[in-house]
């Protein structure tokens, strides 16, 4: 041996290129966790979605028409009372209960049979199950969405123009 001693350790060098990898890896974890507008838009569409086609199913389970309306954040279910003649709001405990779309997303346009509706009129579905021709436009930043539901009940999310 010629009297060198082994040092334990880490070069100056390896730690750079060990805290570059870990910053690389942050980054890349962070993008696939931040919710862009887009990504928090098509969640949205897809959770409302999914409510308007419980709301159908179970206005046909119940035999009574079921209804949908927004003021554009928030939404809310009715059923029809028939001895009233009268819509009554569902709550929390029933099937399709009411909330609010997530933060930054809205609900700007509601179209049935082609004609531009306001906000707060009701959308029914009734009870044989067909419903009238629908378009709800959600919006995120600059970004939007249809939900498109048609008269046989069928909902589907398509791309906004």
């Amino acid at each position: 041996m010629n009297g060198r001693r082994r040092v334990w350790g880490f070069t100056l060098i390896e730690i750079i290129v060990a805290c570059a990898i870990a910053a690389i890896a942050l980054g890349v974890a962070m993008i696939k966790l931040d919710f862009s507008d887009g990504r928090r838009l098509r969640l949205a569409g897809e959770m409302l979605a999914g409510r308007l086609e419980a709301a159908r199913d179970e206005a046909v389970m119940r035999g009574q028409s079921l209804a949908f309306s927004s003021d554009g954040q928030g939404f809310q279910f009715w059923a029809a009372h028939r001895e009233r003649d009268a819509w009554v709001a569902l709550s929390d405990a029933d099937a399709v209960s009411p909330g609010r779309l997530a933060e930054g997303v809205s609900l700007s346009a509601l179209y049935v049979n082609g004609a531009s509706r306001p906000l707060g009129e009701r959308l029914v579905f009734s009870f044989g199950g067909l419903a009238e021709a629908f378009t709800l436009t959600l919006t995120a930043g600059t970004q939007s969405l249809d939900i498109v539901g048609d008269a046989l009940g069928r909902i589907e999310i398509r791309n906004a123009p």
